[in-house]
């Protein structure tokens, strides 16, 4: 007796299988694209996190240093030592430096700006208080988005949006006690701090 021949598949049987791994690989591709759509976005997500932290980070280490100095502006007018709501200003001040040391030759106080510019927040930094006009100064981008940042300012028992409280040159060199900021983003997110001022 012969042995029987090795049988093939059928066409029928080839097209069964060719459809089955059609649809196992089309749910496998959607399955694998989701999962790298999600991990773009949490590392979009992820990224913005971190800039808004490091961007906070650093309001609330300028504001802890905030210094009662005015300072001459590049006309020689008097400015003082915070300014903010005032003839479209958003926010200038007069802070400390950290001390780097005793071979440290830099002032131990800078002039430091925020201005919202085309949806960024920039911090501006003057090496030089008493600025001329050629006094140039740093920008650094610190957050992307932004729509706005609100400010209030804590004295006396009450908030104001604006500082000084006067134009007397004995307000010139105040600091208010407390400082808020509020970073509305172009997203619809807000973030609020508020800080005491030491001492």
């Amino acid at each position: 007796m012969k042995p029987r021949a090795a049988r093939g598949f059928t066409l029928l049987e080839l097209l069964v299988a060719v459809s089955i791994f059609a649809v196992l690989a089309t749910l496998s591709y959607g399955s694998v694209r989701h999962l790298l759509s999600f991990d773009d976005g949490l590392k979009t997500t992820t990224r913005r996190y971190e800039a808004l932290r490091f961007a906070v980070a650093i309001m609330e280490q300028d504001f802890a240093a905030l210094a009662p100095r005015s300072v001459r502006d590049a006309l020689g007018a008097p400015e003082p030592a915070l300014r903010a709501g005032l003839k479209g200003e958003l926010l200038t001040f007069t802070r400390r430096m950290p001390d780097l040391g005793p071979y440290d030759a830099g002032p131990a106080l800078r002039r430091v700006r925020y201005r919202v510019h085309d949806g960024d927040l920039y911090r501006d930094v003057w090496d030089v208080l008493d600025r001329t006009q050629d006094t140039g100064f740093r920008s650094q981008r610190l957050l992307r988005g932004v729509k706005d940042l609100k400010l209030r300012f804590f004295e006396s028992g009450a908030w104001v949006e604006f500082w000084p409280r006067d134009d007397n040159a004995v307000s010139q060199g105040e600091l208010p006690h407390g400082i808020e900021f509020t970073l509305e983003m172009r997203d619809a997110r807000s973030l609020r701090r508020v800080l005491a001022r030491p001492g």
